[in-house]
């Protein structure tokens, strides 16, 4: 494994590293790296940016510059990037799902280590080829998973660690609101081969479901697509949007009024655990009127309901036959051994306990992925483990086809089946767009 330099004073040891994808995740990637140099962390050197886009590069590196002092070189070819760029350590790959795979192989290739965005490919053979390439080159692929990374959730699963309300039965998420506006002025959302909004979306949901209840035995699913087509309209972004993708270019199929839309746009997925809990997730952008959220975990002996990620909102605790539910200053209680470990602490006021926090969203958004990467780079200087490796982005990609499948087939499907990728039929056309 390539050695690191270390930082004047041998303090801290520092990588190279380039960045493939100057979107709107590229940007809040660049975000977390200027998170972890205000944090105290002498992580990253950011050497190079690439992307089809230059406007989008130019963009993303004049941010580079005013928070991290130094402005990256700039690409639009990848392949270029990495003949010249020969003091990299690692690539963080924030693009385009479809050539996820292709970008991390030929970093793997060039002796590389990868951090690679959720959902980490486009179909479970996708990832699969992934890992096989990490292993050959002995390098580390790690996995962009943020939602776990949340402090609340978290205790979350410390709380289940500890049976604070018993064993986990049943898990329930419920996200359904929408119309019929293209989501977040993003075509791709909408496209089947290019992940869709089941895989885009539901990712984040299936990492948080493998991390609080474990392994999945089988999935029963109903999907369909309501909404063929879609409407641009013309209405600017404001907020968090316009930050993080105000800047980006629009893809052909986005000028228009309209696009055609060939996703499901609705899933209702019953899912069984290998612990024998059960699960159900409902989801849908195709709702319209009054929207509907809620996430719940019953337990043998009470329930959590789960406030949802980047809130900072608490878990509230009800154990079984109380008047009403615990009062939050009695949560950390249940978990004694819960403790945030020290670098995600320094990012939440040097706090290892807590059970709430109060910070904007665009903040938290930016700690989250500086979390992330800096246990990618713990892992690579240290010979370890990432926390979410390519086994564990592969299952949260095979939860979300095990839907699609099972809503395809009309049946219920074996999980391992998906993940060994056996059973494949609705993704075969996907695989086959993307030479695999």
């Amino acid at each position: 494994m390539r050695r690191a330099r270390c930082s004047k004073g041998g303090a801290m040891a520092e990588l190279q590293l380039a960045q493939v994808g100057c979107g709107g995740m590229g940007l809040r990637h660049l975000y977390g790296l200027i998170e972890l140099k205000q944090q105290g962390f002498d992580t990253f050197d950011l050497t190079a940016l690439c992307d089809l886009h230059l406007e989008a590069a130019q963009h993303v590196a004049g941010v580079a510059e005013q928070g991290l002092g130094t402005r990256p070189r700039i690409y639009t070819s990848y392949d270029e990037m990495l003949a010249k760029e020969r003091g990299l350590d690692a690539v963080n790959v924030v693009t385009d799902t479809r050539v996820h795979h292709k970008f991390a192989l030929k970093a793997f290739e060039a002796g590389l280590h990868v951090a690679v965005e959720k959902p980490m490919a486009l179909t479970v053979r996708a990832c699969r080829r992934m890992i096989d390439g990490a292993r050959r080159a002995d390098r580390v692929l790690s996995i962009s998973e943020n939602y776990r990374r949340d402090p609340v959730n978290r205790l979350i699963r410390a709380l289940l660690d500890a049976k604070a309300v018993g064993d986990p039965r049943l898990i329930l998420h419920t996200a359904l609101g929408g119309g019929r506006m293209v989501q977040q002025m993003a075509a791709w959302r909408h496209t089947k081969l290019r992940g869709g909004y089941v895989l885009e979306y539901g990712v984040h949901d299936a990492d948080l479901f493998l991390f609080f209840m474990g392994d999945v035995e089988r999935v029963y699913a109903e999907t369909h697509l309501w909404e063929r087509k879609r409407y641009t309209g013309d209405a600017p972004l404001v907020g968090h949007l316009r930050q993080f993708y105000g800047h980006r270019v629009k893809e052909v199929e986005e000028r228009g009024e309209a696009v055609e839309c060939t996703a499901e746009d609705m899933a209702l997925a019953d899912i069984r655990f290998r612990s024998g809990a059960a699960g159900q997730l409902s989801m849908s952008i195709a709702m319209a009127g009054a929207p509907t959220h809620a996430s719940m975990l019953y337990c043998s002996e009470g329930s959590l309901a789960l406030p949802g990620s980047r809130s900072g909102r608490p878990v509230v605790v009800t154990p079984s036959g109380a008047q009403g539910p615990l009062p939050e200053s009695e949560t950390l209680a249940l978990a004694p051994r819960f403790q945030l470990d020290e670098a995600t602490a320094r990012f939440f006021g040097g706090q290892r306990r807590l059970s709430s926090y109060q910070v904007p969203f665009e903040q938290v958004d930016r700690k989250l992925v500086a979390i992330e990467l800096q246990d990618f780079a713990n892992a690579v200087l240290n010979g370890t483990d990432p926390e979410v490796p390519g086994e564990a982005g592969l299952k949260a990609v095979a939860l979300c086809y095990a839907i699609l499948e099972s809503g395809h087939a009309g049946r219920a499907v074996s999980f391992a089946d998906v993940v060994e990728d056996r059973v494949n039929t609705y993704q075969a056309e996907i695989n086959e767009s993307v030479g695999l």
